[in-house]
């Protein structure tokens, strides 16, 4: 299992804070959920058909989606698929996404999360309760 953070608070803070976008940052989140739940579901059914080759793309897609985001765990478990799932047998590469479906579903978990902290803190700047 990876050792990256499930949702990179540096490099949301390098990349979005500091710059001057966290007003998109909800959004940017946001749709960021939509699209890995895509993505999973895409890749799960490129896995049933036995595409590794398209399976790999779709790995590749999600990789750079979450790296944008600060999604490290899920970036990195995407790239292995990406990198492996050609030359895998399919029982190796069904194990891999069932490892990727629980990475996003922590990584959901940890973009609510920031979700509501961000709100929280709109709150607290705009002095509603």
């Amino acid at each position: 299992m990876t050792q990256a953070a499930v949702l990179d608070q540096d490099y949301l803070m390098a990349n979005y804070h500091q710059p001057g976008f966290s007003y998109l940052l909800p959004e940017i989140l946001t749709l960021f959920r939509r699209q890995a739940a895509i993505y999973l579901q895409s890749i799960e059914q490129y896995l049933e058909k036995g595409d590794m080759q398209v399976l790999a793309m779709e790995a590749h897609t999600l990789k750079g989606a979450a790296g944008s985001v600060g999604a490290a765990a899920l970036a990195e478990i995407a790239e292995y698929l990406e990198e492996t799932a050609p030359a895998s047998d399919i029982a190796e590469v069904r194990l891999q996404v069932g490892l990727l479906r629980e990475v996003t579903g922590r990584t959901d978990a940890a973009i609510a999360v920031e979700l509501a902290r961000l709100a929280a803190e709109a709150d607290d700047e705009l002095g509603l309760p």
